[in-house]
C-alpha cells in the first residue's frame, strides 16, 4: 500500500513540477456531508454532518486535470442502554461509536463540456486512515487502520465570477480489506467553492 501511495503522490509532483509548462490551476474547499454503507454503516449507521475536503488540480489537456484530494469526516452514533459483546467480553450500558476518516488520494477529473454549467466525472486512488473508538462507561475500545481506497465522483461546476466556481458532486469512497479490517465504504455528498489561477 505504501508503495502505490509513494508512486501516485511522486506521479502528482511530477506533473506539478514539470518545467515549461503553463496550465491552469484549481484549488477548491468543500463542505461535506457523508452517508455510511456496507462495514461502516454496521458500526455508525447515522450520517455524517462533519466533513471537509481540500483539494487541488491542475490542467494537464483539454478537459483533463489531475490533482490530490484531502478529505475528513467524523460519524457519531449514540446507541441505547444494551448488552453489547465485543470478542470474549460483554458489556451492558450506552455506548457511544465514533469514526473518523482521513482520505488522501490523487485523482483525475475529465469535464463535458464547456459554459456556465459544466458536468465532470472523475476517479481518485489513495489510502483512507481509519480511527475507530467505541466507548462504553470508562472503557473504550480503539483501532486504527490504514486502508487502500478508490473514490468514483461525479458533479457540477458553476461559475459564478472569472475565477470563481461552485462546486456539487458526488463521490463513493471505498476501502478495501486488510488484514485486522474489514472492507466499508461511504457515500459523499460535497458542496464547495473553486478557485482557479494560472
Amino acid at each position: 500500500m505504501k508503495k502505490i501511495l509513494i508512486i501516485a503522490l511522486a506521479f502528482a509532483a511530477g506533473v506539478y513540477f514539470t518545467p515549461g509548462v503553463s496550465a491552469q490551476s484549481f484549488t477548491s474547499i468543500q463542505y461535506q456531508v457523508g452517508f455510511p454503507t456496507s462495514g461502516l454503516k454496521d458500526h455508525v449507521s447515522k450520517v455524517s454532518w462533519r466533513g471537509a475536503t481540500f483539494e487541488f488540480q491542475r490542467e494537464v489537456a483539454p478537459s483533463i486535470t489531475v490533482g490530490v484530494n484531502f478529505s475528513w469526516s467524523t460519524f457519531y452514533e449514540r446507541m441505547d442502554y444494551n448488552s453489547y459483546t465485543s470478542g470474549t467480553a460483554t458489556l451492558t450500558g450506552v455506548q457511544y461509536r465514533y469514526d473518523n476518516l482521513f482520505p488522501m488520494m490523487v485523482n483525475a477529473h475529465y469535464t463535458l463540456g464547456t459554459g456556465k454549467i459544466v458536468p465532470y466525472v472523475g476517479f481518485g486512488i489513495g489510502t483512507m486512515y481509519d480511527l475507530r473508538n467505541t466507548d462504553m462507561g470508562t472503557w473504550t475500545i480503539e483501532e486504527k487502520n490504514w486502508h487502500f481506497m478508490v473514490s468514483p465522483e461525479a458533479g457540477l461546476m458553476f461559475d459564478v465570477a472569472p475565477d470563481v466556481s461552485i462546486k456539487l458532486n458526488a463521490k463513493y469512497d471505498y476501502a478495501f480489506k486488510i488484514k485486522d479490517a474489514d472492507a466499508f465504504g461511504n457515500l459523499n455528498l460535497n458542496f464547495g467553492f473553486v478557485f482557479n489561477s494560472w
